[in-house]
């Protein structure tokens, strides 16, 4: 039991020093628990796959992120995007539900993205990778 406690304590301390790394404009006020719940519980409906635990933990710290050109989604409210208008492509469930409109691939969790890549969550390896875009390429 002491080594999971511990493995927790380090991984909050490793969001919470790697945020106080960022500008305090990059990151935006955590979610409640409740909205996390909510949109997990969405999200399974509608794709049959949870968040992944790893996603969830880091929405303990902040719904979201975006900085210098790289975007990590959130679980956005109403409210949230009366104030940030631009997130709402972002918000986590609207951000999937448009790639899996676009493409048949149901085995990623689109995470977040940047110019050139996008963070993704491979399910059946149980982790994130970046995936880059190599259309523009052909």
């Amino acid at each position: 039991m002491h080594s999971i406690i511990s493995g927790a304590n380090r991984l909050n301390n490793t969001y919470t020093e790697f945020l106080s790394k960022l500008p305090d404009t990059a990151a935006y006020k955590k979610p409640t628990q409740e909205k996390i719940n909510d949109a997990d519980k969405e999200f399974y409906s509608l794709f049959e796959v949870g968040l992944p635990n790893d996603y969830i933990e880091f929405l303990h710290h902040t719904n979201g992120l975006s900085y210098d050109g790289r975007s990590i989604c959130g679980v956005y409210d109403e409210e949230f995007l009366t104030e940030y208008p631009r997130k709402k492509s972002m918000d986590i469930i609207r951000f999937n539900s448009s790639f899996r409109d676009m493409t048949d691939i149901t085995d990623y969790i689109l995470l977040g993205k940047s110019s050139i890549d996008h963070i993704v969550y491979n399910t059946s390896e149980k982790k994130a990778v970046f995936y880059q875009d190599r259309s523009a390429d052909r």
